[in-house]
C-alpha cells in the first residue's frame, strides 16, 4: 500500500472515530467545539482534494498536515468528552 493511501485511510478512521463520538446520546457538544471540529475536517476535506487533483505540491507534506488536523480534531472532541464526565 502506499504512503498516500495509508494516510487517507487514517484520516478515514479518525474520521468514523469522530462519527462514533458525535453519535454517542450520552455526551453533549458545545457549538465552539463543534465549529472547530467542523473547520478541522472541511480542511482535511480540502487537503485530500488536492492530493488527489495533484493540486497539491508535496502530497506527503500535505497528507501529514491533513493526518495532524484530524487528530487535533478527534482530540478536541475527546477532551472535551471527558471534561464533561468529570466535572
Amino acid at each position: 500500500m502506499n504512503y498516500e493511501t495509508e494516510q487517507a485511510l487514517r484520516v478515514k478512521s479518525l474520521a468514523l472515530d469522530v462519527i462514533e463520538e458525535l453519535m454517542n446520546e450520552e455526551r453533549k457538544h458545545g457549538a465552539k467545539e463543534l465549529k472547530q471540529l467542523s473547520e478541522l475536517f472541511s480542511r482535511c476535506i480540502c487537503d485530500l482534494v488536492n492530493v488527489y487533483t495533484n493540486t497539491a505540491e508535496d502530497h506527503e507534506m500535505t497528507l501529514k498536515g491533513t493526518v495532524i488536523k484530524a487528530k487535533i480534531g478527534f482530540n478536541i472532541l475527546k477532551s472535551h468528552a471527558d471534561t464533561v464526565e468529570k466535572g
